[in-house]
C-alpha cells in the first residue's frame, strides 16, 4: 500500500474508531487496538477493503447494474449524495422508507403519486384548487419529495445496495438480505461485518473522513445517464413561489412563473 494513500487517510481522520466500550468483536482483526479509550482502525486493511469494494462496484456497474446509495447520517450524507449525483446512482439521504425494497410494488405507486403531483405543480393544475386543498397537496408533495426525489427513475429494485454506517441503515441491510441483493457497507468499529456482502471500516463520525472516502469511490461507479430534476419536479424552480406548504398558504395567490420551465 502506498505511503501517500495511508498518509492521506490518516490526515482525513479515517483511523479513529468508536469508543472502546462500543465495539463488535468481529472487527478485531481490522483495528490496531485502543488508545485513550478509542479504537484505532488499521488503515492498511481499510485501504485494501476499499480497493476490493471499488473493483466490485466497477465490475458490476460496467454490466449495467444499478447502485442504491443509502446515507442518512448527518456526517455522511453530503459527501455521498454528491457521489450519487455525480455517478448517476439512486440514493436515500433523508430517511429509509420501510419496504422500499421488499415492498417495492407499493413503493412504485407512491413514486407515481409523487411524479403526478410534481407534474401538476409544474403545469399549474394545482392552481384550480382552493387554498386549503392546494396546501394539503403541497404538504403531501413535500413529504414525498424528501423520500423519493432521487428514486423517481427507479423502475425496479437495484442490484446493489451501498450503505454508509450500517448502524444507521440496518433496515436497508435487512431488506437487501431478504431479497438476496449484493450489499456493501462502510462501518465503524461497533457494527457487524457479516450483515453485508462486503465492508470497509472507517471513521463514520467525521465529515472530513467521509468526504475523503466518498472521493475515493468517485471513479469506481461507472456513470449512467445523468439525472437532473426536470422542470416539472423542481420544487424550488419559481423564485417567487414559497417552498413550503405553510408559506404557500400565506402566498396562495402567487403563481409559478415561466422560470419554472427554465
Amino acid at each position: 500500500m502506498e505511503k501517500k494513500t495511508l498518509s492521506e487517510m490518516f490526515e482525513a481522520n479515517m483511523h479513529i474508531g468508536n469508543k472502546s466500550n462500543y465495539r463488535n468483536p468481529k472487527v478485531k482483526e481490522y483495528r490496531y487496538g485502543a488508545s485513550n479509550g478509542v479504537h484505532v482502525i488499521n488503515l492498511v486493511k481499510t485501504a485494501e477493503k476499499i480497493e476490493t469494494l471499488k473493483a466490485a462496484l466497477t465490475a458490476a456497474t460496467k454490466e449495467g447494474k444499478k447502485v442504491l446509495i443509502v446515507a442518512t447520517k448527518l456526517q455522511v450524507k453530503d459527501a455521498f449524495v454528491k457521489l450519487a449525483i455525480d455517478t448517476g446512482s439512486f440514493y436515500v439521504s433523508e430517511k429509509w422508507v420501510p419496504g422500499l425494497l421488499t415492498n417495492f410494488k407499493t413503493i412504485k405507486k407512491r413514486i407515481a403519486t409523487y411524479i403526478k403531483l410534481s407534474e401538476d405543480l409544474g403545469s399549474g393544475a394545482l392552481d384550480v384548487l382552493t387554498k386549503k386543498e392546494k396546501a394539503v397537496k403541497m404538504l403531501e408533495l413535500e413529504k414525498l419529495d424528501k423520500s423519493f426525489k432521487w428514486l423517481k427513475e427507479m423502475n425496479k429494485v437495484p442490484e446493489i445496495v451501498f450503505v454508509v454506517d450500517g448502524v444507521f441503515e440496518a433496515q436497508a441491510l435487512r431488506e437487501a438480505s431478504i431479497l438476496g441483493l449484493t450489499s456493501y457497507q462502510i462501518i465503524n468499529t461497533n457494527w457487524d461485518i457479516d450483515l453485508a456482502s462486503d465492508f470497509a471500516l472507517a471513521n463514520t463520525n467525521s465529515t472530513k473522513a467521509m468526504a475523503y472516502l466518498a472521493s475515493t469511490f468517485s471513479g469506481s461507479i461507472v456513470k449512467g445517464a445523468k439525472r437532473e430534476v426536470s422542470a416539472t419536479v423542481r420544487m424550488d424552480a419559481p423564485k417567487n413561489w414559497a417552498p413550503t406548504a405553510k408559506t404557500f398558504v400565506k402566498k396562495a395567490d402567487v403563481k409559478p412563473t415561466e422560470e419554472a420551465a427554465a
